[in-house]
């Protein structure tokens, strides 16, 4: 049986392996599998002329090879009202998240709007920025969800 909590994320900011279960407010670097090509780390930075998303112009959200204070992220939860009361306590896996880079305190986002094929088909624009509502909570583009395999 799969636990409930977000307990398969690893990697700390220091690259120390920690069996901890990921909480709220806590900082990480998100990386992909060891192997091949892999071991990058979920990168951005201020959007400057020459380096920013392709569509959108926002920050660009890319994989690197890099260990500076820009691949660090931080979950958020996704009600602004009990934020600060969550820090500390483990993410839930399939709960509403909020990733948010720690350098440029912007969100990480998906837009719709801004969609290009690809060999893998039709995808949309990822990049880091924080779309607020009317009532200051993050909006949709800003909202992700921790998926676990659970055939064990």
């Amino acid at each position: 049986m799969s636990s409930k909590f977000a307990d398969h994320v690893q990697f700390s900011v220091d690259g120390e392996l920690s069996k901890k279960p990921l909480c709220y407010g806590q900082q990480f670097v998100l990386k992909t599998l060891p192997g091949p090509g892999g071991e990058l780390s979920l990168w951005s930075d201020r959007a400057t002329f020459t380096k920013c998303a392709a569509k959108s112009r926002f920050p660009v959200v890319q994989l690197q090879d890099d260990s500076s204070y820009n691949v660090v992220w931080q979950v958020q939860c996704k009600n602004p009202l009990i934020r600060m009361e969550m820090e500390g306590r483990p993410v839930v896996v399939g709960d509403p998240i909020i990733l948010n880079h720690c350098k440029t305190n912007q969100n990480l986002a998906c837009m719709s709007q801004y969609q290009r094929r690809t060999p893998y088909g039709q995808e949309m624009e990822v990049c880091c920025k924080t779309f607020l509502d009317s009532h200051k909570a993050e909006m949709e583009e800003n909202l992700w969800t921790i998926v676990v395999d659970s055939s064990e």
